[in-house]
C-alpha cells in the first residue's frame, strides 16, 4: 500500500505521466551527447537499447527500494517494467551480436545470436533476472506469492552490476569494485525518485516520503561522486587524457553532469525538502521538482551507458 495524500491535480497528473518516458528520452539525448563528443570513435550502435535497458533496471531498482522511504511498489507496474526490460537486452543482445560479426542486424541469425549469448555477453544476466522479476510479479500479482519488495531491487541490481561491470573494462583489480558501487548507489538515488514519482500521492505523501529519501540519497551521492571520479580517472589514466580522448570528454561531460546534480540536490535539500516537511507547497510542485531533476539524471545516465560503449 503506498502512502497517500488526496487525489493529484490535473496539472501533478500530466507530470507524473511525462516524467518517466521524459527521463528516458533525456537518457537518449545523453547517449546522442556522448556520440558528438566522442566522434568518430563514440558509443556503439548498441548504445540506444542499453539505455532503455539500464532505464528499466534502474527503476525496477527504484520501485524495489520504496519501502526505504515508506512506500510499497506496484506488482502491475513491475511487471510491466521487467517486460521492457527483457526486451530491451533482447535488442541490445541482437545489436551486439551484429557487431561482433560485422553484419547488419537483420542479417543476424539466430545460431549467431546463441553462440553471442552463451560466450558471457552480460545480456544474460539480464534476460535471467528480468524473466525472475515478471514471473514473481505475475505471482503477486495472482497471490500465489507474496514476496518482499526488496526482491526485486536485489535482482535488477544484479542485472545493473552485470552490465557496469562488463561495460567498463579496467586494468585495476579495484576498478569492477568501484564501477559496481558506483552504479548501484546510482540506481537507488535515480530508481527512488522516479518509483516516488509514479507511486506519492498528494502533499501528505511527499512530506512523508521525501525527508527520508532526501536524508538516505545523500549517502547515495557521496558514493556516486567518490567513486566515480577515481574509476573515471583510473580508466582513462590521468587529468592529461581527459579532453585528448573521446572517453574523456563524455567522462568529463558526466562529472559536469553529477556536478548539476549535486548542485541541485544541495538546493532541494535547504528548498524543497524543508517546504514539504512544513506541507507547504502543492503536490504538482513537488512533481514539477522532481520531474526536472530526473530528466538531469535522464542525460547522466545516458552519458554513463555511452561512456559504456566507448573505448577508453
Amino acid at each position: 500500500m503506498s502512502i497517500a495524500g488526496g487525489r493529484a491535480s490535473g496539472r501533478g497528473s500530466r507530470i507524473r505521466d511525462l516524467t518517466v518516458p521524459g527521463a528516458l528520452l533525456a537518457m537518449l539525448v545523453g547517449v546522442g551527447v556522448c556520440w558528438v563528443l566522442a566522434a568518430p570513435d563514440g558509443p556503439e550502435a548498441l548504445a540506444i537499447p542499453a539505455a532503455v535497458a539500464v532505464g528499466a533496471a534502474v527503476l525496477l531498482v527504484g520501485l524495489g527500494s520504496l519501502p526505504t522511504v515508506g512506500l510499497e511498489p506496484s506488482a502491475r507496474a513491475i511487471g510491466g517494467v521487467g517486460g521492457a526490460w527483457l526486451i530491451a537486452a533482447l535488442v541490445t543482445a541482437w545489436m551486439r551480436t551484429a557487431d561482433q560479426a560485422g553484419e547488419a542486424p537483420t542479417s543476424v541469425g539466430v545460431n549467431q545470436f546463441a553462440d553471442t549469448i552463451a560466450s558471457g555477453a552480460p545480456e544474460l544476466i539480464e534476460f535471467i533476472v528480468a524473466g525472475m522479476i515478471i514471473v514473481i510479479a505475475v505471482l503477486d500479482l495472482t497471490e500465489r506469492v507474496d514476496p518482499p519488495p526488496a526482491a526485486y531491487a536485489i535482482l535488477a541490481g544484479i542485472g545493473v552490476l552485470a552490465t557496469s561491470i562488463t561495460g567498463h573494462p579496467s586494468q585495476q583489480a579495484i576498478g569492477p569494485v568501484l564501477i559496481g558501487a558506483h552504479a548501484l548507489a546510482a540506481a537507488w538515488w535515480c530508481g527512488t525518485l522516479a518509483a516516488m514519482v509514479l507511486t506519492v500521492r498528494g502533499r501528505a505523501g511527499w512530506a512523508a516520503a521525501l525527508p527520508v529519501f532526501s536524508a538516505r540519497a545523500l549517502w547515495a551521492v557521496v558514493v556516486v561522486a567518490v567513486s566515480g571520479v577515481i574509476a573515471g580517472l583510473i580508466e582513462v589514466g590521468g587529468l592529461g587524457e581527459i579532453i585528448e580522448s573521446g572517453y574523456g570528454r563524455i567522462l568529463l561531460a558526466k562529472l559536469v553532469g553529477m556536478g548539476v546534480l549535486i548542485g541541485q540536490g544541495a538546493r532541494h535539500r535547504m528548498t524543497w525538502v524543508p517546504a514539504v516537511e512544513r506541507h507547504r507547497g502543492s503536490e504538482a510542485d513537488s512533481l514539477r521538482r522532481a520531474a526536472i531533476e530526473l530528466l538531469v539524471m535522464g542525460v547522466v545516465l545516458g552519458l554513463a551507458v555511452g561512456l559504456s560503449t566507448t573505448a577508453p
